[in-house]
């Protein structure tokens, strides 16, 4: 044993509640919920790129910072924040004070009167949120053994693909309805533009995720006798795990690149190409997106469960470096069919593929760090993770329209040539980093 393995603690199985009670699933579905809400309000700018664009006069590069840079500025920086605390205090109460406080800057960005206030908003949002990700998976790695960690973090997160879907469902269906309707008056704030209101009815009610989730308990931490790990204890962690989350970090982060890209510019692409409406392709690529890539989420674990009964310890590098090569053709042939019908078609492929490894990201690092610096380890990959998925995401595919094809109805080229050329990347990441893990793995006592 090296002096640095010598330092670091056992990875804890005790002291958690029984894996299969009904009450530790009721956990995984309140916090489900919050993700869930949490993903309509940091999606719903991509529906509303063409009226806001067409409000402050601005480009699809500018227009995409509302749904990147804006949102990730400081939620990185606060991640790191929430990581500590989540290690140290009540992650219900930090979740509980993030949801209110993402839901009143959402209704904020209703108010914006300029595209500044309206950046500013979406910061806020941003801070709100960064409570969630190191907390709630901080939360269920306490509620459940490690062989039922990633079913249960695969129903958590794939929250995030309902978020994402019915956060167009519900841009199109507020747009359709107050479009219909005279423009709203508020006092000081004189009328109100239907994108306006969408911001605001999704803020106000964003909030009543927090009435189930009032009934969730604080779970007794494994192994709470030990302090939360000082950051000599994790720095010797990180240094002798390097490799795996090199490997981790970068495949990971890299491929939420293309993910958040693809997303936040496909309403676009039919609305621009196929001339459809906005609240049309929102309830049709809405829904696909939410139910598909649920599904998806929910059938990667299996996946993974499935592949370690042949003896595979690696599964969740092996699994997602599989699901991402599949995912690769259909997700770059989808924006470049002829007709609307064939780009769907495709597109229920690639959207299913594509959501297999999320719940594994999460896994993959719950399974190898000891309990009392999780919550760090986690706040640090989203660190990175969002920094290049929510911040460059939207903005890598605008770059390539704006400043590659001069023309804005080529988004769906766009999206495909990011598909080509961060997919092998990704895979020459994971690839790499598969023996690392195992021997990651192999530390932690799995």
């Amino acid at each position: 044993m090296t002096i640095i393995e010598s330092r670091l603690p056992p990875i804890e199985e005790s002291a958690a509640p029984a894996r299969e009670s009904s009450y530790a699933w009721f956990v995984v579905g309140s916090l489900a919920l919050i993700n869930m809400v949490s993903y309509i309000e940091r999606q719903i700018p991509t529906l509303l790129f063409a009226p806001i664009k067409k409000q402050f006069n601005i480009s699809d590069t500018k227009v995409s910072l509302l749904a990147g840079f804006a949102f990730v500025l400081f939620y990185v920086v606060f991640g790191l924040l929430i990581g500590w605390l989540a290690d140290r205090m009540s992650r219900k109460r930090i979740i509980a004070a993030g949801v209110v406080l993402w839901s009143l800057a959402t209704m904020t960005c209703g108010l914006a009167g300029s595209f500044a206030q309206l950046f500013g908003a979406r910061i806020l949002v941003g801070v709100g949120e960064a409570t969630l990700g190191p907390s709630g998976a901080s939360m269920l790695s306490d509620y459940f053994s490690r062989d039922r960690l990633a079913r249960a973090l695969s129903f958590y997160t794939s929250a995030q693909y309902l978020g994402a879907g019915f956060a167009l469902v519900v841009g199109g269906l507020a747009i359709q309805i107050v479009s219909a309707m005279p423009p709203p008056v508020l006092p000081f704030f004189g009328k109100i533009a239907p994108w306006q209101t969408t911001f605001l009815v999704v803020g106000l009610f964003g909030s009543l995720v927090l009435l189930p989730f009032f009934f969730v308990r604080e779970p007794k931490r494994r192994g709470a006798t030990a302090e939360p790990a000082q950051f000599a204890e994790l720095f010797a962690f990180m240094k002798l795990n390097w490799r795996t989350l090199t490997a981790h970090f970068a495949a990971f982060s890299i491929v939420s690149t293309l993910g958040f890209g693809t997303v936040a510019w496909m309403p676009s692409y039919f609305m621009r190409v196929h001339h459809w409406a906005s609240h049309d392709i929102g309830y049709v690529y809405g829904l696909m997106l939410a139910f598909l890539g649920a599904a998806g989420v929910l059938a990667g674990a299996r996946f993974a469960e499935w592949l370690e009964r042949f003896g595979y310890k690696d599964v969740y590098f092996r699994a997602p470096m599989i699901s991402i090569a599949a995912t690769a053709i259909p997700a770059a042939l989808a924006p470049l069919m002829p007709a609307a019908s064939a780009a769907l078609a495709v597109l229920v492929l690639s959207t299913f593929l594509s959501s297999f490894p999320v719940a594994l990201i999460s896994a993959a690092l719950q399974v190898i760090t000891p309990n009392r610096m999780r919550g760090q380890i986690v706040a640090i990959f989203l660190f990175v993770a969002n920094l290049l998925g929510v911040g460059l995401g939207p903005a890598f595919v605008a770059m390539i329209t704006d400043y590659v094809f001069h023309n804005e109805h080529a988004v769906g080229y766009s999206i495909s040539v990011a598909t080509i050329v961060i997919t092998p990347i990704v895979l020459l990441l994971l690839w790499w980093g598969l023996r690392p893990f195992r021997e990651s793995l192999a530390r932690a006592g799995g």
